[in-house]
């Protein structure tokens, strides 16, 4: 059997002790029952239990365009702001980005690993591993102290399928693994989804065959609410009508969380904090404090006077 090199033994902190989740306890989630042949059991490690449901897998190539990097990433960041755990492989590239957009909404994110929780790899991805042992979720059916090894992928892959309501691809090519996790999810009912990309990249062949095929297109995190009937389906209500009109972000109000709503809000350039709470209806601290994390997640920036602006990505 073949151990992949650069995942290191003993990852693990004391202060983040490594649990055992049984098959029959509460916290094994039904969902994994639907596979042909379900885990005994899984092996964590996080401050977070695995959640029952309202999780969304985001995967894709490993390597990922600027492009793809991004709509990963503000994918999982809107989200997982509306309350949505992210699940993926905690790869390079698409699954990298996607933890990354989650755990900046702040949100909740869980890396299903192809080797023990203890391990770190890839090595490049070590500050995020950290991260997400420290504030999100780590699972793997591979027991601690045990190396990658190729065929533990796909095997990882029916996991993110088995747990999420609905899978989006963000670019993979022909014979990427992201295309392995979509096929489980299809033949468990889930939903497939797929972000399109340049018609001439390798990276966009396996999204437009997915495409092709059915899967449903995805350019922001509403067509995926949508797919899953979280959202309303008519497009023909504007912006202002439905994140800033009367009651916008009430509770039971199906409306997009502050987070998503401040983002929108700000497309239309630089707004002071006063602003922002009067367009969106939210409380001044509160959008400060949403404001301060999408700052520390890089999605917006301050400027003097109390003003934000989006930080726009190339």
């Amino acid at each position: 059997m073949e151990t992949l090199k650069g995942a290191p033994p003993g990852g693990s902190s004391p202060c983040a002790p490594v649990r055992r989740i049984e098959r029959g306890s509460l916290e094994y989630s039904e969902r994994l029952t639907h596979l042909h042949v379900p885990p005994t059991g899984l092996w964590a490690q996080g401050p977070v239990r695995l959640p029952v449901d309202r999780m969304i897998g985001i995967v894709g190539t490993r390597r990922a365009t600027e492009y793809g990097r991004r709509m990963a990433h503000d994918l999982a960041f809107d989200l997982a702001a509306e309350g949505w755990a992210i699940v993926s492989g905690l790869a390079s590239g698409i699954d990298a980005a996607a933890h990354r957009g989650a755990l900046a909404a702040p949100g909740t994110t869980i890396g299903v690993l192809g080797c023990g929780v203890d391990q770190v790899y890839p090595l490049a991805n070590r500050g995020l591993y950290e991260t997400i042992r420290r504030r999100g979720l780590l699972i793997s059916e591979y027991s601690p102290g045990q190396t990658p090894r190729k065929f533990h992928f796909p095997e990882r892959n029916r996991i993110i399928a088995a747990l999420s309501s609905a899978v989006v691809v963000v670019q993979a090519g022909e014979k990427s693994g992201a295309l392995i996790t979509a096929g489980m999810a299809l033949d468990l009912g889930r939903e497939i989804l797929a972000v399109p990309g340049a018609a001439d990249q390798l990276v966009s062949r396996g999204v437009h065959q997915l495409i092709r095929d059915g899967a449903a297109i995805v350019e922001t995190a509403r067509d995926v609410l949508e797919q899953l009937g979280e959202c309303s389906l008519d497009r023909s209500v504007g912006i202002q009508g439905t994140l800033f009109g009367p009651g916008a972000g009430s509770p039971g109000s199906g409306s997009p969380g502050p987070a998503v709503r401040l983002r929108e809000a700000l497309c239309g350039g630089p707004a002071v904090v006063d602003e922002l709470a009067r367009a969106t209806g939210i409380a001044v601290a509160v959008t400060l404090a949403t404001l301060s994390r999408m700052e520390l997640g890089g999605m917006v920036r301050s400027l003097p006077g109390h003003r934000f602006e989006l930080v726009r990505r190339s």
